[in-house]
């Protein structure tokens, strides 16, 4: 059985760790980019904002983990979070969403997200997580 990745278990990487943002807001999306421009070993290889392109980007690329929000522009980030799930279980799934309710929490918890984060106070710890996926 596959062990599924947290910041408590890094992967050694020769390579960059390849990260998927699905993200409806353009601006997050660029912040997202920069942010994690500058963190080592760390690359951004997609960004789609809606639940269809994030299904059809996680079929045909390869990732190591993906930052959702919950609200998209088409679909929603409950559905890409299903799909991880059931298709790709070993990403490290990061909910990073300004819907930070606790049944919000539950629900993305229970739906596989290993993380879950405010984007109003938690933004910088997605670099923070991928970091320590990446054992950097």
């Amino acid at each position: 059985m596959l062990q599924r990745p947290t910041s408590a278990t890094p992967i050694a990487r020769t390579r960059p760790l390849r990260v998927l943002l699905v993200e409806d807001s353009v601006l997050i999306r660029k912040h997202l980019v920069a942010l994690l421009e500058d963190s080592e070993g760390v690359a951004v290889c997609g960004e789609v904002d809606t639940e269809a392109d994030a299904v059809t980007a996680l079929r045909v690329g390869r990732f190591d983990a993906v930052v959702v929000d919950l609200q998209l522009r088409e679909g929603s980030g409950f559905g890409v979070l299903q799909h991880l799930k059931l298709y790709h279980p070993d990403l490290l799934a990061i909910v990073l969403t300004n819907s930070n309710t606790a049944a919000m929490r539950a629900r993305s918890l229970a739906m596989g997200a290993h993380h879950f984060l405010d984007k109003s106070s938690e933004f910088e710890r997605v670099a923070e997580l991928l970091e320590g996926l990446r054992g950097n």
